[in-house]
């Protein structure tokens, strides 16, 4: 009989104030912050410093969660895009904390995200060198770029409309391109910056002059300028063209001076002053001419104060004129942009000094020089425009405490008199600091910002080292290496904070509200839980580091194991204290400890247990081996050999007949306690077992290793039962409660994290096939890579050849072949293949029983008349020229004179009944062999359809397009549907028009797709006119009168009358 053990389950994970990998985000309001807390989102009260939301995803069925790298948020909306470790991306909702899109496009990490300024597009680049573009709305992805050769580091959409009055980082790039002017700009590690034209999904311009790898981008909130930071210590700036003759707008602070003229018009005044512009050659007009077809121009680079690379570089677009560059040290640069009355100043002083220059030398020119002098841009050959030194200067420094990991502007809303900005900063030790950059009467920006706000309590500074769970469950404390906090482990809350030296090991005293620490100076400190004080204890206990701590189990007292070579016996005793606050000089009393005895070893002791009956001391020594002595007298007893490097941890089970080790040859052994025998050497970890614990009352153990994972054994069977996967970093310890229903971990991540044991059994050999099917889709993952490795190839071959590289060398699909997309290939193929064999039963019954009606609605379709009668319809049809109103009509003529074998397209997609005498098949569930294939197709999700269809083969994508005719004509899913044609179409162009059935087939969809989508266009404009009618008369009305009643009648009346009018399109899904 197969055995079954109850699952563990991970219940919740705590202690994570925000990860260093992805900086902050503000919600809209400011009020809360969106921190990266490993897998999961943390949603912080900024003003309470308490954590108001836990955004975790749904766990999934193999392997860990993955850290969230970058978080991006959209302007004006509460839509969250967290990109992860593995190439995901999920959007949430901080209202309701829900998430139902996840969007799979990288093959490692995300390292760039960013929306546009309407929030409907995102833009993601990872590791893996491609950047992608998603839809929000459609939840699914545009198209995916190459061309990059290393890590893509940062992205920023430059649009066109968003300049003036997006709200976002944008610019107008459609004067000087001639395009929509949808640009993106991305930079990476291969010292390059690129600007995509999404548009014709190719690269429009490629700045390769930086001459360092290119770390971070981010555009003005005016949309005129391009910030580019680099491993170097300049900060570059770009002018990003526009375009035409459009007046040049601020980007920087408000201008409070009484000039109102632009530089360009100052630059204007200059030139007509002087001697004029001289006549342009034509080497300078195609110079010229190339320039405005790029989006960049560079105006030049300012030193920074911090030499080292910097990390990011974000303006801030609540529009304080500052500038934000982040380096990988302690330093957070704050740039001032000047104002547009002092730039014209500067521009002023530099012709006055140029004419006073050629006087001096005594030549007299055309005005060359005032020419260049007065372009704005700095595009002028001799440099004598504005750079960027003449548009910023540095303002403020801030130097957090610990080293800057990140940092994010806040909302205008959290502005206050005289303070010019918000800043909450992202510092590598846990912890989020929240400064305010101050300013005087006059806008002069303070060098000094204050810091207002620390959000570092529910968490520690540094890993934790030791974790223990009192006797009845209910507190946890854990040790860092400056203190110990208490948690209650049901619900993660940190209760209280205690200072203290470098906890490594801690064990609670009996009853529950006492625990003692064993610190890495050797010292001991005895803790009042509830009071959140420490008590005494004894500062020179050992003379090294305290490495275990066991308790007797008469309660009498504890047994410690140091670097020192010495394990030591203590007991408990009530000591006296005096109380300095008591006038009268009583003292009061307290736990204490006193030193009993001393057992000398030969080597460094790093772990001691007693067993359960309090008969033997185990002890293990770093010389690899573990001795066991009888308690009483100290007397040796076993000495146990095989560990090939010293024995981290070791435990022995509640009937103390077994001892497991864990080493740091990354093996477990278990040990019999009668004679010290092996029983079994287990190769456990991937790296060295760091702790060990058996089950109360069982002989299961937990192990945890420097691997990240937490293993469930049977020491009886030798097996590895589970293997829990969620800590990000080594797994230093692990407490189980007293009844085995729960373990908590702690590890290098600064993460809690609570093992619960459900109610679900498994069995191993499900668990073995799970761990396969994560290594089948882990390979997957890997074999995705091949259309990126043939496109870099063509780019290559291009480059070399001098020409120009191929379709899809540059853009290609933005989806990402998964164990996911795959099965819901598969799955369609099944649909299709039973929807099939049915149509094929139903007109195998119609021959036979002679029913006519229901063989048209069969769909046959062998009848090779009424086809070449189609066909030649369609041909007709098809070298008509294309009219507006003209081929709409005609295509409305066409689709309804379309029939396939006799019957309508209607009849022959959508199929509700059976004939008589045909039983119904079970596997279509009632419906339709149509409806059935539809359905499939349903489920699967947006984001991975474009892979699902790439995966069928062309057999079934030659059947799911001849099924799409009759899902038009009956009105099903029409959206799906048309999307579905678009994508047969584009990846299966060259065997479509090679195939003779499926020209016919397109011609046959083609009056039909534009039917429908003008029905879908009419109704989409419909509806919004409707609501665009509803927000007027909202906004017009206003307290609720007499007046507004009737207005509201009129409305519904002229809404009644619109709905009955019969020329009017249809209203499906309004209201």
């Amino acid at each position: 009989m197969v055995k079954a053990y109850l699952r563990y389950e991970q219940a919740r994970a705590f202690g994570v104030v925000a990860s260093p990998e992805a900086p902050p985000v503000y919600d809209d309001t400011g009020k809360h912050l969106v921190t990266a807390a490993l897998e999961r989102l943390a949603v912080w009260d900024v003003r309470r410093g308490v954590e108001a939301k836990s955004l975790l995803p749904p766990p999934r069925e193999s392997g860990a969660l993955p850290a969230v790298t970058r978080i991006a948020r959209a302007e004006g909306s509460d839509l969250v895009a967290a990109g992860h470790a593995d190439g995901t991306i999920r959007l949430w909702s901080l209202d309701d904390a829900s998430t139902d899109v996840l969007l799979k496009g990288h093959r490692s990490e995300v390292t760039a995200l960013r929306f546009n300024a309407s929030g409907s597009m995102l833009v993601s680049g990872g590791k893996d060198t491609n950047v992608v573009v998603w839809d929000v709305v459609a939840e699914t992805g545009l198209c995916r770029l190459r061309g990059h050769k290393d890590q893509v580091t940062d992205a920023v959409f430059a649009e066109a409309d968003a300049a003036h009055g997006g709200g976002g980082a944008s610019s107008s790039s459609a004067g000087a391109t001639g395009s929509s002017g949808v640009r993106l700009v991305t930079c990476s590690k291969d010292a390059t910056v690129k600007v995509w034209d999404l548009d014709t999904q190719h690269c429009a311009q490629t700045v390769a002059a930086l001459g360092a790898e290119c770390w971070s981008i981010d555009v003005d909130p005016a949309g005129r300028r391009l910030a580019v930071g680099t491993s170097d210590d300049r900060l570059h700036l770009f002018a990003i063209n526009r375009g035409g003759d459009e007046e040049d707008e601020d980007f920087g602070e408000p201008d409070t001076s009484d000039d109102d003229e632009t530089p360009k018009k100052k630059a204007k005044k200059v030139d007509e002053n002087g001697t004029g512009t001289a006549p342009m050659t034509q080497a300078q007009k195609a110079a010229s001419i190339a320039d405005a077809s790029n989006l960049l121009t560079s105006i030049g680079h300012v030193p920074r104060a911090d030499k080292s690379r910097v990390s990011s570089v974000r303006f801030d677009k609540a529009g304080s004129g500052l500038l934000g560059v982040q380096t990988v040290g302690r330093a957070i640069e704050v740039w001032r942009v000047r104002s547009t009355s002092e730039k014209a100043k500067r521009l002023k002083r530099k012709v006055k000094r140029r004419r006073e220059k050629e006087k001096l030398r005594g030549k007299e020119r055309d005005g060359d020089g005032l020419q260049g002098a007065s372009a704005w841009d700095g595009a002028g050959g001799d440099g004598e425009g504005l750079t960027a030194a003449d548009e910023l200067e540095l303002a403020a420094v801030i130097r957090p405490k610990a080293k800057a990991r990140g940092f994010a502007w806040a909302p205008r809303q959290r502005r206050r008199p005289g303070v010019r900005a918000v800043m909450a900063v992202l510092v590598d030790n846990n912890a989020v600091e929240e400064y305010e950059i101050g300013q005087d009467a006059d806008g002069v920006v303070a060098e000094e910002p204050t810091r207002t706000r620390v959000i570092d309590a529910q968490g520690h500074r540094a890993d934790i080292r030791a974790v223990a769970l009192s006797p009845d469950d209910a507190t946890l404390i854990t040790c860092s290496h400056k203190g110990v906090k208490v948690w209650n482990p049901m619900d993660g809350s940190c209760l209280r904070s205690i200072d203290g030296g470098y906890g490594l090991c801690a064990a609670f005293a009996p009853g529950g509200r006492h625990a003692v620490v064993g610190c890495k100076s050797g010292a001991l400190e005895i803790i009042d839980t509830q009071a959140g004080t420490a008590l005494g204890g004894m500062k020179d206990a050992h003379g090294g580091a305290v490495w275990g701590v066991a308790l007797l189990p008469d309660g009498s007292g504890f047994v410690t194991a140091s670097a020192d070579k010495t394990v030591k016996f203590f007991e408990w005793r009530l000591v006296d204290v005096e109380d300095d606050e008591d006038d009268e000089g009583e003292g009061r009393r307290e736990l204490g400890i006193a030193h009993v005895k001393t057992l000398q070893m030969a080597e460094d002791v790093l772990s001691v247990k007693v067993t359960p009956d309090g008969k033997l001391l185990s002890v293990s020594l770093l010389d690899n081996t573990l001795k066991v002595f009888f308690v009483d007298s100290l007397k040796f007893f076993l000495s146990l050999y095989g560990h090939r490097l010293p024995a981290l941890c070791h435990d022995v089970s509640s009937d103390s007949q077994l001892l497991a080790s864990g080493g740091a040859d990354k093996n477990i052994r278990i040990w019999g306690l009668d004679f010290g025998d092996c029983h079994r050497s287990v190769f456990a970890h991937e790296d060295s077992v760091t702790s060990i614990a058996f089950v109360p009352k069982t002989h299961y153990l937990f192990s945890t290793g420097k691997d990240r994972l937490v293993k469930y054994w049977d020491a009886d069977k030798f097996e590895p039962l589970l293997t829990l996967q969620g800590h990000h970093a080594s797994a230093w310890c692990i407490a189980l409660s007293a009844r085995g229903e729960f373990a908590v971990t702690g590890g290098h991540d600064r993460a809690i994290r609570v093992w619960e044991r459900t109610d679900e059994p498994f069995f191993v050999d499900e668990e073995k096939e799970k761990r396969l099917e994560s290594l089948l889709e882990e390979g997957g993952a890997e074999d995705d890579g091949d259309d990126d490795r043939i496109a870099a190839a063509a780019r290559e071959n291009a480059s070399a050849k001098g020409g120009v590289a191929p379709a899809g060398a540059e853009a290609g699909m933005a989806g990402r072949k998964t164990l996911e997309t795959l099965t819901a290939a598969d799955q369609i193929v099944d649909a299709l293949d039973v929807a099939g064999h049915e149509r094929t039963r139903i007109d195998d019954h119609v021959r036979a029983n002679g029913d006519k009606d229901a063989g048209n609605r069969a769909g046959n379709g062998d009848d090779q008349e009424d086809e070449e009668e189609l066909r030649k319809a369609l041909d007709e049809f098809s070298d008509e020229e294309d009219e507006d109103d003209e081929d709409d009509e005609d295509d409305d003529d066409v689709a309804d004179a379309v029939v396939v074998g006799g019957a309508s397209l209607s009849a022959y997609g959508h199929n509700p009944s059976y004939p008589s005498g045909l039983p119904p098949n079970p596997l279509l569930q009632g419906q339709s062999p149509e409806r059935y294939a539809l359905s499939a197709i349903e489920k699967v999700r947006a984001a991975d359809l474009e892979q699902a269809v790439l995966a069928l083969p062309f057999s079934s994508a030659l059947t799911l397009l001849d099924y799409l005719g009759g899902w038009l004509e009956a009105g099903e899913k029409t959206e799906l549907t048309c999307r579905l044609a678009s994508l047969i179409v584009r990846l299966h162009y060259v065997q479509l028009g090679a195939t003779h059935k499926a020209r016919a087939v397109l011609l046959r969809l083609r009056p039909l797709l534009r039917k429908r989508a003008a029905e879908l266009r009419d109704m989409m404009g419909f509806n919004l006119a409707g609501m665009n009618m509803w927000e007027t008369h909202l906004k017009e009305g206003g307290g609720g009168t007499k007046k507004d009643d009737d207005d509201d009648e009129n409305v519904a009346q002229f809404t009644d009358e619109l709905i009955k009018d019969e020329d009017a399109p249809g209203l499906p899904g309004w209201g």
